[in-house]
């Protein structure tokens, strides 16, 4: 693996969150001076500015808002507020398993709102006095109903039988969209899955989680899947990042559902490729102190990378924590079109020439100059275009530090295998995973991964 990932164009080209942040001080201010409706009516605004009309009526005391395949209910007077929203009608057999789950989220998935059985609907409901409607507690009652709706629908449909009481209206992607989706996860798929073979037989299990976790949420940039697809992904990078089994075990089972993925037909992906309404967003609005907040740690470590000239470990982290970024976040516009500028330049780069504009790009999100980075944009252009010649002796840093890492392990194999004959060994290749993850996560540094593992080979072996 001598090259960063290929870099494919979104199905969305924006995300930037539709909040309106002055409409929510309006809301607190008007609920703390006990104008209730004009309280809600602004924490609609907030959410959307087109809700009201849109999906309220002429009264302007109920609406019919879609998220998915659920429609939330709201009817609210000089009274009370109810939010309502049917959710799924119970299928014929396999009930009791339904229910048990459902259940659960009653007691430990939701806070406020509750999921109620009426008759043979099971059906999402909140209500409060209409002088309780604190805005940030509604918005809370909003978002797991759409966030829990939106993810169990699926998932009880697929493993209960359970039936959908509202279709949801969907655009499906065009056929142009989705073949060039599909080329794009055949080839998202054959990069991860090279790298897995290039770092397998050297035991980088750190760089192998690392290449898989940035792999599927790549996916997720790109493709925006929804239905069961996108909680298969969203349930494989939970995964990821499981501390109560070995790193192998976690990498290997990613492995699988990245050859998964690849296996999919060009007809099952489409399936869950379309465009639907929604309400709540399931990603959080982004700010540009939170991630620079996000980013601090690792911008340290990626630094001194640059420094070090390990051009490799910096991009995969820069990598890693730029889709991350995407993935949690409706990214705002300013930081979105740095990031994809950079992410365009370096698509199948060599390491060195992709990490100095990789690197560049964070430095301009760290730095408060993301205006400054678009206006060197167009002089860079040229002079990439002069050096494309020159790539073919580029990667060789890969090598060279691989080298590094790898007779630094030999000396300690060395020292085991006179030290001991196989007891004990386990426990310390875990242990040294461990301390690989955490090297490529930006929790230590190289010197730092270098240091921990002579003193465990010290500690361990006796040498």
């Amino acid at each position: 693996m001598k090259k960063t990932l290929t870099f494919t164009s979104p199905i969305i080209a924006s995300t930037e969150s539709k909040f309106n942040v002055e409409a929510f001080d309006v809301s607190v201010e008007a609920f703390e001076n006990h104008e209730y409706l004009k309280s809600f009516y602004a924490l609609l605004d907030y959410i959307n500015g087109e809700f009201r009309t849109k999906y309220g009526n002429v009264q302007g005391n109920e609406f019919k808002i879609p998220h998915g395949s659920i429609v939330v209910n709201i009817k609210l007077d000089d009274e009370k507020l109810l939010i309502t929203a049917p959710f799924v009608a119970l299928p014929e057999k396999g009930r009791i398993p339904l229910l048990r789950q459902v259940a659960g989220l009653n007691f430990n998935g939701m806070d406020l709102a509750m999921i109620y059985l009426r008759g043979e609907h099971l059906s999402f409901e909140y209500s409060c006095p209409i002088q309780l409607i604190n805005p940030y507690k509604i918005y809370g009652v909003l978002d797991e109903i759409c966030h829990t709706g939106d993810k169990y629908d699926d998932e009880f449909e697929t493993k209960f039988g359970a039936k959908r009481i509202y279709e949801p209206k969907i655009t499906p992607y065009g056929k142009k969209e989705v073949d060039r989706i599909y080329e794009a996860l055949q080839l998202s798929c054959k990069e991860c899955l090279d790298a897995v073979k290039y770092f397998e037989p050297a035991r980088k299990y750190g760089y192998i989680w690392n290449i898989i976790d940035t792999t599927l949420m790549k996916f997720i940039y790109f493709a925006q899947p929804q239905g069961q697809l996108l909680n298969d992904i969203q349930k494989a990078i939970f995964n990821m990042d499981r501390d109560d089994i070995p790193l192998p075990e976690i990498t290997e089972q990613g492995k699988a559902f990245v050859e998964k993925l690849q296996g999919m037909t060009k007809e099952e992906l489409a399936k869950d490729l379309y465009f639907v309404e929604t309400f709540i967003s399931p990603k959080r609005s982004s700010n540009l102190q939170n991630i620079r907040d996000n980013f601090e740690s690792s911008y340290k470590r990626i630094s001194a990378y640059m420094d070090e000239g390990d051009y490799m470990t910096a991009c995969i982290m820069m990598l890693y924590k730029f889709y991350e970024m995407y993935y949690y976040n409706d990214l705002q516009e300013d930081v979105n079109r740095v990031v994809v500028s950079a992410l365009k330049k370096t698509s199948a780069l060599p390491w060195e020439e992709a990490a100095e504009e990789l690197y560049k790009a964070m430095e301009a999100i760290m730095e408060d100059e993301l205006d400054e980075y678009d206006e060197d944009e167009d002089d860079e252009d040229d002079d990439e275009e002069e050096e494309e010649d020159d790539n073919d002796s580029d990667g060789l840093d890969m090598e060279t530090y691989m080298k590094n890492v790898q007779a630094m392990q030999q000396q300690i194999m060395q020292n085991m295998q006179q030290a001991m004959q196989g007891e004990g060994m386990q426990e310390y290749l875990q242990k040294v995973q461990e301390l690989q993850q955490q090297m490529l996560k930006g929790e230590i540094s190289t010197e730092e991964y270098t240091l921990k593992v002579q003193k465990l080979a010290a500690k361990q072996f006796g040498k």
